[in-house]
Protein backbone atom coordinates (compact mmCIF):
# COMPACT_ATOMS: atom_id res chain seq x y z
CA UNK A 1 0.00 0.00 0.00
CA UNK A 2 2.69 2.43 0.69
CA UNK A 3 3.81 2.87 -2.76
CA UNK A 4 0.23 4.07 -3.54
CA UNK A 5 0.50 6.66 -1.04
CA UNK A 6 3.57 8.07 -1.91
CA UNK A 7 1.83 8.01 -5.98
CA UNK A 8 -1.18 10.26 -4.20
CA UNK A 9 1.24 12.40 -2.42
CA UNK A 10 3.10 12.86 -5.77
CA UNK A 11 -0.57 13.80 -7.18
CA UNK A 12 -0.72 16.41 -4.62
CA UNK A 13 2.48 17.86 -4.81
CA UNK A 14 1.63 18.23 -8.68
CA UNK A 15 -1.62 19.48 -8.05
CA UNK A 16 -0.89 22.99 -7.27
CA UNK A 17 0.68 23.53 -10.63
CA UNK A 18 -2.14 22.14 -12.79
CA UNK A 19 -4.77 25.15 -13.90
CA UNK A 20 -7.67 22.20 -13.88
CA UNK A 21 -8.34 18.87 -12.76
CA UNK A 22 -10.96 16.60 -13.52
CA UNK A 23 -11.05 13.93 -11.09
CA UNK A 24 -13.50 11.03 -13.02
CA UNK A 25 -14.57 7.62 -11.90
CA UNK A 26 -12.11 5.61 -13.86
CA UNK A 27 -9.23 8.38 -14.76
CA UNK A 28 -7.71 11.34 -13.44
CA UNK A 29 -7.06 14.37 -16.05
CA UNK A 30 -4.78 17.16 -14.69
CA UNK A 31 -4.04 20.52 -17.27
CA UNK A 32 -1.23 22.93 -16.73
CA UNK A 33 -0.03 26.22 -18.68
CA UNK A 34 3.15 25.66 -19.58
CA UNK A 35 6.07 23.26 -18.19
CA UNK A 36 8.45 24.42 -16.35
CA UNK A 37 11.16 22.78 -13.91
CA UNK A 38 9.14 22.53 -11.05
CA UNK A 39 6.35 21.01 -12.97
CA UNK A 40 8.96 18.29 -14.67
CA UNK A 41 10.07 17.27 -11.47
CA UNK A 42 6.66 16.81 -9.62
CA UNK A 43 5.70 14.92 -12.90
CA UNK A 44 8.48 13.01 -13.15
CA UNK A 45 8.28 11.98 -9.34
CA UNK A 46 4.58 10.28 -10.73
CA UNK A 47 6.10 9.02 -13.46
CA UNK A 48 8.39 7.11 -11.32
CA UNK A 49 5.82 6.21 -8.57
CA UNK A 50 3.81 4.20 -11.63
CA UNK A 51 6.90 2.46 -12.32
CA UNK A 52 7.56 1.40 -8.93
CA UNK A 53 4.10 -0.11 -8.85
CA UNK A 54 4.51 -2.03 -11.95
CA UNK A 55 1.51 -0.52 -13.79
CA UNK A 56 1.03 1.18 -17.49
CA UNK A 57 2.19 4.78 -17.47
CA UNK A 58 0.23 7.80 -17.66
CA UNK A 59 -0.40 9.68 -21.05
CA UNK A 60 1.34 13.02 -20.87
CA UNK A 61 0.59 15.43 -24.18
CA UNK A 62 1.74 18.70 -25.07
CA UNK A 63 -1.49 20.70 -25.33
CA UNK A 64 -0.74 22.82 -28.60
CA UNK A 65 0.68 19.66 -30.81
CA UNK A 66 -1.31 16.97 -29.19
CA UNK A 67 2.22 15.23 -29.14
CA UNK A 68 2.65 12.74 -26.19
CA UNK A 69 5.92 12.75 -24.10
CA UNK A 70 7.33 10.03 -21.70
CA UNK A 71 9.69 10.31 -18.81
CA UNK A 72 13.15 10.54 -21.11
CA UNK A 73 11.29 13.43 -22.61
CA UNK A 74 11.00 15.42 -18.94
CA UNK A 75 14.59 14.89 -18.52
CA UNK A 76 15.56 17.97 -20.51
CA UNK A 77 13.78 21.15 -21.07
CA UNK A 78 12.60 20.92 -24.68
CA UNK A 79 9.28 22.12 -24.21
CA UNK A 80 9.02 23.98 -21.24
CA UNK A 81 6.52 27.16 -21.84
CA UNK A 82 4.07 24.47 -23.11
CA UNK A 83 0.64 23.77 -22.25
CA UNK A 84 0.37 19.98 -20.82
CA UNK A 85 -2.23 17.38 -20.45
CA UNK A 86 -1.88 14.28 -18.20
CA UNK A 87 -4.46 11.74 -18.21
CA UNK A 88 -3.99 8.83 -15.32
CA UNK A 89 -5.77 5.62 -15.57
CA UNK A 90 -7.42 4.84 -11.82
CA UNK A 91 -8.29 1.47 -12.21
CA UNK A 92 -4.74 -0.56 -11.70
CA UNK A 93 -4.48 1.81 -8.74
CA UNK A 94 -7.41 1.40 -7.23
CA UNK A 95 -6.83 -2.15 -7.33
CA UNK A 96 -3.79 -1.55 -5.00
CA UNK A 97 -6.25 -0.06 -2.75
CA UNK A 98 -8.57 -3.07 -2.40
CA UNK A 99 -10.58 -3.84 1.03
CA UNK A 100 -12.42 -6.78 0.14
CA UNK A 101 -11.84 -9.66 -2.27
CA UNK A 102 -15.22 -9.21 -3.82
CA UNK A 103 -15.43 -5.41 -4.13
CA UNK A 104 -15.36 -3.27 -6.98
CA UNK A 105 -12.55 -0.29 -5.69
CA UNK A 106 -12.56 3.34 -6.86
CA UNK A 107 -10.05 5.88 -6.12
CA UNK A 108 -10.78 9.65 -6.01
CA UNK A 109 -7.58 12.06 -5.92
CA UNK A 110 -9.13 14.46 -3.70
CA UNK A 111 -12.91 15.41 -1.65
CA UNK A 112 -13.96 17.95 -3.91
CA UNK A 113 -13.18 15.36 -7.02
CA UNK A 114 -15.42 12.56 -4.57
CA UNK A 115 -17.73 15.34 -4.13
CA UNK A 116 -18.21 16.08 -8.19
CA UNK A 117 -18.37 12.80 -8.70
CA UNK A 118 -21.43 12.17 -6.55
CA UNK A 119 -23.26 15.50 -7.78
CA UNK A 120 -23.57 14.23 -11.32
CA UNK A 121 -24.63 10.27 -9.87
CA UNK A 122 -27.92 8.50 -9.95
CA UNK A 123 -28.37 6.12 -7.29
CA UNK A 124 -32.08 5.01 -8.90
CA UNK A 125 -30.69 3.74 -12.38
CA UNK A 126 -29.79 0.15 -13.31
CA UNK A 127 -25.96 0.48 -13.27
CA UNK A 128 -24.67 -0.35 -17.11
CA UNK A 129 -21.08 -0.05 -18.70
CA UNK A 130 -18.18 0.96 -16.50
CA UNK A 131 -20.44 2.01 -13.86
CA UNK A 132 -20.13 0.24 -10.41
CA UNK A 133 -23.26 -1.47 -9.34
CA UNK A 134 -23.69 -0.50 -5.47
CA UNK A 135 -25.81 -4.06 -4.88
CA UNK A 136 -22.61 -5.83 -4.47
CA UNK A 137 -19.85 -4.48 -2.21
CA UNK A 138 -17.79 -0.80 -2.78
CA UNK A 139 -15.18 0.75 -1.66
CA UNK A 140 -14.20 4.22 -2.65
CA UNK A 141 -10.81 5.55 -1.40
CA UNK A 142 -10.66 8.96 -1.19
CA UNK A 143 -7.29 11.05 -0.98
CA UNK A 144 -7.44 13.59 1.91
CA UNK A 145 -10.91 12.12 3.59
CA UNK A 146 -10.68 12.63 6.92
CA UNK A 147 -12.73 9.92 8.81
CA UNK A 148 -14.31 6.57 6.78
CA UNK A 149 -18.26 6.26 6.91
CA UNK A 150 -19.95 3.57 5.29
CA UNK A 151 -22.76 0.71 5.58
CA UNK A 152 -23.26 -2.93 5.07
CA UNK A 153 -21.39 -2.66 1.86
CA UNK A 154 -20.22 0.72 0.46
CA UNK A 155 -17.48 1.74 2.24
CA UNK A 156 -15.92 5.22 2.07
CA UNK A 157 -12.14 5.51 3.22
CA UNK A 158 -8.61 7.73 3.45
CA UNK A 159 -6.09 5.28 1.33
CA UNK A 160 -4.41 4.35 4.19
CA UNK A 161 -7.73 3.19 6.32
CA UNK A 162 -7.99 -0.25 7.92
CA UNK A 163 -11.04 -2.34 6.87
CA UNK A 164 -13.45 -1.26 9.70
CA UNK A 165 -15.78 -4.01 11.52
CA UNK A 166 -19.46 -3.17 10.68
CA UNK A 167 -22.61 -4.61 12.41
CA UNK A 168 -25.21 -6.75 10.05
CA UNK A 169 -28.40 -4.50 9.59
CA UNK A 170 -31.85 -6.31 7.90
CA UNK A 171 -32.42 -3.57 5.01
CA UNK A 172 -35.07 -4.78 2.28
CA UNK A 173 -33.54 -6.29 -0.77
CA UNK A 174 -34.70 -4.43 -3.86
CA UNK A 175 -37.35 -7.05 -4.82
CA UNK A 176 -39.02 -6.27 -1.52
CA UNK A 177 -38.64 -2.71 -2.49
CA UNK A 178 -40.32 -3.03 -5.83
CA UNK A 179 -42.91 -5.17 -4.11
CA UNK A 180 -44.60 -2.41 -2.23
CA UNK A 181 -43.68 1.07 -4.38
CA UNK A 182 -44.79 1.37 -8.05
CA UNK A 183 -41.97 2.71 -10.36
CA UNK A 184 -42.36 4.39 -13.88
CA UNK A 185 -39.51 5.75 -16.02
CA UNK A 186 -38.43 5.20 -19.82
CA UNK A 187 -35.54 4.01 -18.18
CA UNK A 188 -35.04 0.73 -15.53
CA UNK A 189 -35.21 2.25 -12.21
CA UNK A 190 -33.46 0.17 -9.15
CA UNK A 191 -34.02 1.05 -5.58
CA UNK A 192 -31.21 -0.58 -3.43
CA UNK A 193 -31.17 -0.13 0.10
CA UNK A 194 -28.29 -2.39 0.81
CA UNK A 195 -26.03 -0.54 -1.68
CA UNK A 196 -26.55 3.37 -0.15
CA UNK A 197 -27.22 2.78 3.57
CA UNK A 198 -25.01 4.26 5.70
CA UNK A 199 -24.71 3.24 9.34
CA UNK A 200 -21.55 3.86 10.73
CA UNK A 201 -18.93 6.69 10.66
CA UNK A 202 -19.05 10.31 11.36
CA UNK A 203 -22.04 11.19 9.19
CA UNK A 204 -22.10 14.80 10.60
CA UNK A 205 -18.51 15.45 8.76
CA UNK A 206 -19.27 18.18 5.71
CA UNK A 207 -17.22 16.22 3.67
CA UNK A 208 -19.26 13.35 3.15
CA UNK A 209 -22.92 15.82 2.87
CA UNK A 210 -23.14 14.85 -0.60
CA UNK A 211 -23.23 11.08 0.07
CA UNK A 212 -25.36 11.68 2.71
CA UNK A 213 -27.83 13.62 0.75
CA UNK A 214 -27.55 10.45 -1.77
CA UNK A 215 -27.98 7.94 1.02
CA UNK A 216 -31.26 9.32 2.02
CA UNK A 217 -32.78 10.11 -0.95
CA UNK A 218 -32.85 6.30 -1.75
CA UNK A 219 -34.12 5.24 2.03
CA UNK A 220 -36.96 7.81 1.10
CA UNK A 221 -38.21 5.98 -1.93
CA UNK A 222 -39.28 3.58 0.23
CA UNK A 223 -41.48 5.11 1.88
CA UNK A 224 -43.50 6.31 -0.78
CA UNK A 225 -46.56 4.68 -3.19
CA UNK A 226 -44.79 5.86 -6.85
CA UNK A 227 -41.45 6.59 -8.31
CA UNK A 228 -41.80 8.32 -11.26
CA UNK A 229 -38.93 9.76 -13.42
CA UNK A 230 -40.13 12.85 -15.98
CA UNK A 231 -37.57 14.01 -18.31
CA UNK A 232 -34.61 13.47 -15.88
CA UNK A 233 -36.48 14.87 -12.45
CA UNK A 234 -37.65 12.53 -9.68
CA UNK A 235 -41.17 12.74 -8.66
CA UNK A 236 -42.69 10.90 -6.15
CA UNK A 237 -46.03 10.22 -4.99
CA UNK A 238 -48.04 9.61 -1.47
CA UNK A 239 -51.18 8.28 -1.06
CA UNK A 240 -52.37 8.55 2.53
CA UNK A 241 -55.10 10.64 3.29
CA UNK A 242 -54.38 12.97 0.54
CA UNK A 243 -52.65 12.33 -2.43
CA UNK A 244 -49.59 14.09 -2.82
CA UNK A 245 -46.81 14.29 -5.68
CA UNK A 246 -43.64 16.60 -5.18
CA UNK A 247 -40.25 16.30 -6.47
CA UNK A 248 -37.73 14.03 -4.77
CA UNK A 249 -34.93 16.62 -3.70
CA UNK A 250 -33.91 19.69 -4.16
CA UNK A 251 -30.59 20.59 -5.59
CA UNK A 252 -28.94 22.96 -2.95
CA UNK A 253 -30.64 21.21 -0.41
CA UNK A 254 -28.31 19.17 2.50
CA UNK A 255 -29.31 16.51 4.40
CA UNK A 256 -28.57 16.04 8.35
CA UNK A 257 -26.89 12.32 9.58
CA UNK A 258 -30.15 12.87 12.15
CA UNK A 259 -32.56 12.50 9.31
CA UNK A 260 -30.46 9.43 7.68
CA UNK A 261 -30.79 8.05 10.56
CA UNK A 262 -34.47 8.24 11.05
CA UNK A 263 -35.11 7.34 7.48
CA UNK A 264 -33.21 3.74 8.07
CA UNK A 265 -35.38 3.56 11.05
CA UNK A 266 -38.78 4.12 9.48
CA UNK A 267 -37.75 1.83 6.60
CA UNK A 268 -36.49 -1.17 9.09
CA UNK A 269 -39.73 -0.92 10.85
CA UNK A 270 -42.16 -0.81 7.31
CA UNK A 271 -40.61 -3.64 6.01
CA UNK A 272 -40.08 -5.75 8.74
CA UNK A 273 -43.23 -6.88 9.11
CA UNK A 274 -46.97 -5.92 7.23
CA UNK A 275 -45.25 -3.58 5.02
CA UNK A 276 -48.80 -2.58 3.46
CA UNK A 277 -49.99 -2.09 6.45
CA UNK A 278 -46.96 -0.09 7.91
CA UNK A 279 -46.37 1.69 4.84
CA UNK A 280 -49.89 3.18 5.03
CA UNK A 281 -49.73 4.42 8.29
CA UNK A 282 -46.58 6.09 7.92
CA UNK A 283 -47.81 8.17 4.44
CA UNK A 284 -51.27 8.96 6.22
CA UNK A 285 -49.59 11.22 8.01
CA UNK A 286 -47.02 12.56 5.68
CA UNK A 287 -49.46 13.35 3.04
CA UNK A 288 -50.75 15.60 5.70
CA UNK A 289 -47.91 17.09 6.87
CA UNK A 290 -46.00 17.35 4.00
CA UNK A 291 -46.94 21.15 2.05
CA UNK A 292 -46.84 20.52 -1.65
CA UNK A 293 -44.39 23.27 -2.41
CA UNK A 294 -41.89 21.04 -0.68
CA UNK A 295 -39.98 18.21 -2.05
CA UNK A 296 -40.04 14.88 -0.63
CA UNK A 297 -36.51 15.24 1.33
CA UNK A 298 -37.45 18.58 3.20
CA UNK A 299 -40.53 16.56 3.93
CA UNK A 300 -39.15 13.89 5.36
CA UNK A 301 -36.94 15.65 7.23
CA UNK A 302 -39.36 17.96 8.87
CA UNK A 303 -42.18 15.39 9.75
CA UNK A 304 -40.89 11.46 9.50
CA UNK A 305 -40.10 11.54 13.15
CA UNK A 306 -43.21 12.35 14.35
CA UNK A 307 -45.39 10.24 11.37
CA UNK A 308 -43.08 7.38 12.37
CA UNK A 309 -43.92 7.89 15.90
CA UNK A 310 -47.70 8.49 15.11
CA UNK A 311 -47.40 4.85 12.98
CA UNK A 312 -46.56 2.93 15.45
CA UNK A 313 -48.96 4.19 18.11
CA UNK A 314 -51.32 2.99 16.07
CA UNK A 315 -50.30 -0.04 14.08
CA UNK A 316 -51.42 -2.06 17.57
CA UNK A 317 -55.28 -1.07 17.19
CA UNK A 318 -55.06 -1.67 13.38
CA UNK A 319 -53.40 -5.21 13.88
CA UNK A 320 -56.21 -5.77 16.63
CA UNK A 321 -58.81 -4.65 14.09
CA UNK A 322 -57.38 -6.84 11.38
CA UNK A 323 -57.53 -9.57 13.75
CA UNK A 324 -61.08 -9.76 14.25
CA UNK A 325 -61.51 -9.34 10.37
CA UNK A 326 -59.11 -12.13 10.03
CA UNK A 327 -61.44 -14.32 11.89
CA UNK A 328 -64.60 -13.69 10.61
CA UNK A 329 -63.23 -13.79 7.13
CA UNK A 330 -61.70 -17.37 7.94
CA UNK A 331 -65.37 -18.38 9.43
CA UNK A 332 -66.66 -17.67 6.10
CA UNK A 333 -64.25 -19.43 4.28
CA UNK A 334 -64.64 -22.52 6.34
CA UNK A 335 -68.29 -22.47 5.71
CA UNK A 336 -67.94 -22.12 2.08
CA UNK A 337 -65.37 -25.11 1.85
CA UNK A 338 -67.67 -27.30 3.70
CA UNK A 339 -70.61 -25.92 1.29
CA UNK A 340 -68.39 -26.48 -1.56
CA UNK A 341 -67.07 -30.42 0.05
CA UNK A 342 -70.97 -31.40 0.54
CA UNK A 343 -71.18 -30.53 -3.35
CA UNK A 344 -68.74 -32.92 -4.07
CA UNK A 345 -70.17 -35.70 -1.42
CA UNK A 346 -73.51 -35.16 -2.91
CA UNK A 347 -72.02 -35.52 -6.56
CA UNK A 348 -70.54 -38.66 -5.81
CA UNK A 349 -73.14 -40.08 -4.10
CA UNK A 350 -75.51 -39.02 -7.39
CA UNK A 351 -72.95 -41.13 -9.18
CA UNK A 352 -73.37 -44.40 -6.92
CA UNK A 353 -77.25 -44.10 -6.58
CA UNK A 354 -77.61 -43.68 -10.30
CA UNK A 355 -75.00 -47.04 -11.31
CA UNK A 356 -77.37 -49.20 -8.78
CA UNK A 357 -80.50 -47.84 -10.36
CA UNK A 358 -79.76 -48.22 -13.67
CA UNK A 359 -78.27 -51.88 -13.06
CA UNK A 360 -81.01 -53.06 -11.10
CA UNK A 361 -83.61 -51.62 -13.37
CA UNK A 362 -81.95 -53.62 -16.43
CA UNK A 363 -82.51 -56.80 -13.89
CA UNK A 364 -85.71 -56.17 -12.83
CA UNK A 365 -86.67 -55.23 -16.79
CA UNK A 366 -85.25 -58.42 -18.67
CA UNK A 367 -86.24 -60.88 -15.67
CA UNK A 368 -89.75 -59.87 -14.82
CA UNK A 369 -90.71 -58.55 -18.53
CA UNK A 370 -89.31 -61.31 -20.22
CA UNK A 371 -87.30 -64.02 -18.69
CA UNK A 372 -90.22 -65.07 -16.57
CA UNK A 373 -92.88 -65.46 -19.31
CA UNK A 374 -91.13 -67.95 -21.24
CA UNK A 375 -90.70 -71.84 -20.40
CA UNK A 376 -87.63 -73.96 -20.65
CA UNK A 377 -88.80 -75.32 -23.96
CA UNK A 378 -89.05 -71.90 -25.73
CA UNK A 379 -86.25 -70.35 -23.70
CA UNK A 380 -83.54 -71.33 -26.68
CA UNK A 381 -85.40 -69.55 -29.22
CA UNK A 382 -85.77 -66.62 -27.38
CA UNK A 383 -81.86 -66.11 -26.81
CA UNK A 384 -81.90 -66.39 -30.99
CA UNK A 385 -84.88 -63.96 -31.63
CA UNK A 386 -84.51 -60.58 -33.23
CA UNK A 387 -86.69 -59.27 -30.88
CA UNK A 388 -84.64 -60.05 -28.10
CA UNK A 389 -81.43 -58.63 -29.69
CA UNK A 390 -83.30 -55.55 -30.04
CA UNK A 391 -84.50 -55.67 -26.76
CA UNK A 392 -80.59 -55.78 -24.99
CA UNK A 393 -79.70 -52.87 -27.56
CA UNK A 394 -81.95 -50.64 -26.66
CA UNK A 395 -80.87 -51.31 -23.26
CA UNK A 396 -77.38 -51.05 -23.74
CA UNK A 397 -77.82 -47.94 -25.26
CA UNK A 398 -79.79 -46.53 -22.02
CA UNK A 399 -77.05 -47.25 -20.22
CA UNK A 400 -74.54 -45.52 -21.89
CA UNK A 401 -76.49 -42.53 -22.73
CA UNK A 402 -77.63 -42.30 -18.85
CA UNK A 403 -73.87 -42.23 -18.06
CA UNK A 404 -73.18 -39.64 -20.91
CA UNK A 405 -75.99 -37.59 -19.44
CA UNK A 406 -74.81 -37.77 -15.84
CA UNK A 407 -71.25 -37.04 -17.00
CA UNK A 408 -72.11 -33.61 -19.15
CA UNK A 409 -74.28 -32.39 -15.86
CA UNK A 410 -71.32 -33.01 -12.95
CA UNK A 411 -68.96 -32.14 -14.77
CA UNK A 412 -70.06 -29.15 -15.65
CA UNK A 413 -71.70 -28.47 -12.38
CA UNK A 414 -68.45 -29.02 -11.02
CA UNK A 415 -66.73 -26.76 -13.48
CA UNK A 416 -69.09 -24.00 -12.46
CA UNK A 417 -68.73 -24.45 -8.67
CA UNK A 418 -65.16 -24.56 -8.97
CA UNK A 419 -64.65 -20.94 -10.68
CA UNK A 420 -67.22 -19.24 -8.72
CA UNK A 421 -65.96 -19.79 -5.63
CA UNK A 422 -62.06 -19.25 -6.32
CA UNK A 423 -63.70 -16.03 -7.91
CA UNK A 424 -65.36 -14.92 -4.53
CA UNK A 425 -62.63 -16.33 -2.31
CA UNK A 426 -59.99 -13.48 -4.21
CA UNK A 427 -63.24 -10.66 -3.55
CA UNK A 428 -63.94 -11.08 -0.49
CA UNK A 429 -60.42 -12.10 0.83
CA UNK A 430 -59.11 -8.63 2.25
CA UNK A 431 -57.67 -10.08 5.44
CA UNK A 432 -56.48 -13.21 5.22
CA UNK A 433 -53.30 -14.62 3.52
CA UNK A 434 -52.62 -16.48 0.40
CA UNK A 435 -51.10 -19.16 2.55
CA UNK A 436 -54.94 -19.57 4.51
CA UNK A 437 -56.32 -19.45 1.04
CA UNK A 438 -54.20 -22.66 -0.21
CA UNK A 439 -54.43 -24.36 2.74
CA UNK A 440 -57.45 -24.05 4.43
CA UNK A 441 -59.56 -24.03 1.05
CA UNK A 442 -57.82 -24.76 -2.40
CA UNK A 443 -56.07 -28.39 -0.70
CA UNK A 444 -58.75 -29.34 1.33
CA UNK A 445 -61.15 -28.98 -2.24
CA UNK A 446 -58.56 -30.51 -4.50
CA UNK A 447 -58.71 -33.69 -2.29
CA UNK A 448 -62.51 -33.79 -2.71
CA UNK A 449 -62.24 -33.15 -6.29
CA UNK A 450 -59.39 -36.19 -6.81
CA UNK A 451 -62.26 -38.47 -4.74
CA UNK A 452 -65.14 -37.07 -7.11
CA UNK A 453 -62.98 -38.00 -10.50
CA UNK A 454 -61.91 -41.12 -8.98
CA UNK A 455 -65.40 -42.37 -8.29
CA UNK A 456 -66.07 -40.89 -11.99
CA UNK A 457 -63.78 -43.08 -13.98
CA UNK A 458 -64.68 -46.20 -11.75
CA UNK A 459 -68.58 -45.54 -12.50
CA UNK A 460 -67.94 -44.67 -15.81
CA UNK A 461 -65.75 -48.27 -16.12
CA UNK A 462 -68.79 -49.80 -15.02
CA UNK A 463 -71.70 -48.57 -16.84
CA UNK A 464 -69.33 -49.40 -20.10
CA UNK A 465 -69.23 -53.03 -18.48
CA UNK A 466 -72.88 -53.08 -18.36
CA UNK A 467 -73.38 -51.76 -21.48
CA UNK A 468 -71.79 -54.13 -22.50
CA UNK A 469 -72.69 -57.15 -20.84
CA UNK A 470 -76.26 -56.19 -21.52
CA UNK A 471 -75.59 -55.89 -25.79
CA UNK A 472 -73.78 -59.71 -25.38
CA UNK A 473 -76.32 -61.10 -22.88
CA UNK A 474 -77.80 -63.63 -25.21
CA UNK A 475 -74.38 -64.58 -25.87
CA UNK A 476 -73.36 -64.57 -22.05
CA UNK A 477 -76.43 -66.42 -21.84
CA UNK A 478 -75.58 -69.30 -24.01
CA UNK A 479 -73.39 -71.09 -23.01
CA UNK A 480 -75.09 -71.84 -19.29
CA UNK A 481 -78.17 -73.39 -21.09
CA UNK A 482 -76.76 -75.41 -23.03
Amino acid sequence: MYPVLDLLQAIDDLRPHASQEIDEGLRLIMEGDELSASVRERLLSVFNHIERLGIESPMLKIVDTGDTIDAEDLSTSDFDGEPWRLILGKTPIAGRLRARGDETTLLFFSVNGFQQWLINWDPCLYPTGNIPDFAKPVTIRVQGLSQSVGGPLLWVMPPGAPCPSVETISLPESKDVHGLIHTNATRGLRVCTMGYALTWGDLENPEVAPLVKLSSMVLSVCLVQELRCIEGRYEATLKGTKRISMPLYDEDQIVSAKTLKILIEAVLWVYEERPETRLSLVMDRLSIDIEREQSLLSGMENHLEAALYQARDSYAFVILERKDAYHKEVRELMKDMKSHADLYAAKVRELVNSLTRDALGILFFVAFSFIAKFDKNNFEDLLVSAELAFLVKVLSCYLLLSFVLQLAAHWRDVLLADQESKAWLDVLQHYSSQADKQNRFLQPIDKRRRTFYFFLFITGCAYLLLAWATWNLPKLIEPWIG
